[in-house]
């Protein structure tokens, strides 16, 4: 329904390069479009196409690996292929791999590497995407900026505009000044031992606080951040997407002006998947040889834990053993691993229209997959890989909402 009464704005999202983190804010930009508001996104060239559909305006910035293919004199050193970097998500699913990030690190040792010095090309990567943000300002012209990031672009803090802040993870990062909850991206339990918290956090605040990003701001003739830090509170609103039934209660004590959503994806038209016509009719009948035990099951290892073939290999083994059937989300590399027998896939699915009719969601714990299931009222086994999944993981678990496994460490 269009707007009568009220001015149309212009709004310009800026979302972390990554699928979920998009998808939260087109679940946000969805129902402004359709009160007449305009709608821009400034993403990756993967989502190529992807967001007009929506009727929303694209502005791109290249994908970071093509600045270090660029870069590099040595071809056959650089073993990133870059026409497997076309898909949304895909660049930092390599990234992530590159740096060791996804596998068996424990949390301490993601932590490590998420906060290592940047290569050079990402600085020049950054200079870039910088010179192209101003342009899609000068074009667009937004009247509000809606962020789901890590850090505030000062060509947004010397706007003149207000901006909204957006967690599209859990909230656990952002609460980096209040100490009673266990340190972002750890997978400790509220009720861990605290003396192993500061060790956690003194790695964690390098994402929260940054001289050098600070720096290149003065240098540039922008304003340094209060205490370096990488992102400075808004003026306006901060919205975040977390059930009441797992939130943390501190959260509404310490910040009752955030906004929270609970879902970024609601499906409140209740929209669901007919299988007997989405699947294809061999799979569907299938009854596994009369044992078929009548459960529908969807595993969802996300955009990029999909990308660890290893991984998506052992998962694949060992639930071709069982006598359920699994859909499964198969991701970017769709095409470099087989499903048989009792399991299905394919490279993306409607998520949400299938979660209202299977009995079982596996998941990797990211925060848009874990608010959609709990939202339908499914039970939850979480494999977390990496950052807020661990958070995730451990804060259903300890809430008796889900079952936590770990991806790398399972037995049949």
């Amino acid at each position: 329904m269009e707007m009568s009464n009220q001015k149309k704005r212009k709004i310009l999202f800026a979302p972390i390069n990554g699928v979920g983190h998009v998808n939260a804010c087109i679940s946000i930009a969805k129902p402004l479009f359709d009160r007449g508001h305009r709608i821009g996104f400034f993403v990756e060239t993967t989502y190529n196409g992807n967001l007009k559909e929506l009727g929303f305006e694209e502005y791109y910035y290249e994908p970071f690996f093509y600045m270090k293919h660029k870069n590099n004199e040595d071809e056959d050193n650089d073993k990133t292929n870059l026409e497997n970097i076309q898909n949304p998500g895909e660049s930092t699913a390599q990234w992530l791999i590159d740096k060791k990030i996804i596998g068996k690190q424990d949390p301490f040792e993601q932590l490590q590497k998420f906060t290592e010095k940047p290569d050079q090309y990402l600085l020049e990567k950054r200079l870039e995407d910088i010179e192209k943000f101003k342009q899609v300002i000068k074009t667009f012209k937004p009247d509000l900026f809606m962020i789901d990031h890590l850090m505030l672009e000062p060509i947004i803090d010397c706007s003149g505009k207000p901006w909204i802040k957006i967690i599209s993870t859990t909230p656990l990062l952002h609460l980096y000044d209040f100490d009673h909850l266990p340190p972002a991206w750890t997978g400790l339990s509220s009720d861990s031992d605290r003396k192993e918290w500061p060790k956690y956090r003194e790695i964690i605040d390098q994402l929260i606080f940054n001289k050098d990003f600070n720096d290149f701001n003065e240098q540039n003739g922008y304003r340094r951040y209060e205490n370096d830090l990488l992102m400075p509170p808004t003026q306006a609103l901060t919205i975040y997407a977390y059930p009441e039934e797992y939130n943390y209660p501190e959260i509404k004590e310490y910040h009752p002006d955030w906004f929270n959503l609970e879902v970024f994806n609601k499906n409140e038209s209740g929209e669901k998947i007919d299988l007997k016509e989405f699947l294809p009719k061999d799979f569907y009948e299938n009854d596994l040889n009369g044992n078929w035990s009548g459960k529908w099951i969807y595993v969802s290892m996300g955009s990029m834990g999909s990308v660890d073939l290893n991984l998506m290999h052992r998962l694949i083994e060992v639930l071709s053993k069982t006598n359920h059937k699994y859909i499964v989300s198969k991701g970017p590399r769709h095409e470099e691993y087989e499903l048989t027998g009792n399991l299905w896939g394919d490279r993306y699915l409607p998520q949400v229209k299938i979660l209202p009719v299977v009995d079982l969601v596996i998941t990797h714990g990211g925060n848009n997959s874990v608010t959609e299931t709990f939202a339908q009222g499914k039970p939850m086994i979480i494999m977390p890989l990496f950052a807020d999944q661990h958070d995730n993981a451990q804060r259903l678990s300890e809430t008796n909402w889900a079952i936590k496994i770990p991806p790398y460490d399972f037995t049949d």
